[in-house]
């Protein structure tokens, strides 16, 4: 496999061989399961890592369309290719029709504050395997990645306004920090003391200072 390593919500596709790469044992099951999804030419998503893993191990995902979650453990070798999470613009003619205005809104909000706007969840799922994934509540989990804290602020004033103008999906999803941890965007607009961010390794408890210094110092 080429290129930077699979990271959290990265796509990847499995080689011929996978299985020989395995560093956890499957069910006979959840293996036929994931065979079956593999020769299918259909990729898993990237999942935290654990915190004893090396730098060599991936952790993937498989999440079935009745909801069912497998949990796959291999090593890099076994990943013939990767992709980064699908855009909105990318996955938009995935989505339901009614979907749109507000797809539309989150792409505007994107343009205008520079950022790429990524999906990850149900929609993400049905646009990178084909198969029904949506329902009529699913939430669009939407992924940003800003570079400045400035630009956080304005995201998160941007999604509650998106919010209230499209009452017929919910927006949710996590803001990208630079050391490679998420927070999930709704509960970082409520400027709580302490938020929960979920990290390349491992979970854990942050304060919004914390957070802000991670961001470089605006003039």
């Amino acid at each position: 496999m080429a290129g930077e390593r699979p990271v959290r919500h990265d796509w990847v596709y499995l080689g011929t061989g996978w299985a020989e790469h395995l560093r956890s044992p499957l069910l006979p099951d959840v293996l036929v399961r994931a065979t079956a999804w593999r020769e299918q030419g259909r990729p898993f998503a990237v999942s935290r890592q654990d915190l004893p893993d090396q730098e060599d191990d991936l952790r993937l995902g498989l999440t079935l369309p009745d909801r069912r979650h497998l949990s796959l453990h291999v090593a890099l070798p076994a990943v013939e290719r990767h992709l980064p999470p699908p855009t909105v613009q990318e996955a938009r003619a995935s989505a339901p029709p009614a979907w749109g205005p507000a797809l539309d809104d989150v792409i505007a909000l994107g343009t205008a504050l520079d950022l790429t706007v990524s999906v990850f969840g149900s929609l993400a799922w049905q646009h990178r395997s084909g198969v029904p994934f949506v329902r009529p509540l699913s939430d669009v989990d939407l992924l940003f990645a800003p570079a400045r804290w400035s630009d956080v602020e304005r995201l998160l004033f941007g999604l509650e306004a998106v919010s209230r103008r499209h009452s017929v999906v919910r927006l949710d999803g996590e803001v990208l920090m630079p050391d490679g941890g998420a927070v999930s965007w709704r509960e970082l607009a409520l400027e709580p003391e302490r938020i929960w961010v979920t990290g390349p390794r491992g979970a854990s408890p942050r304060t919004l200072r914390e957070l802000r210094a991670l961001f470089p110092a605006e003039p």
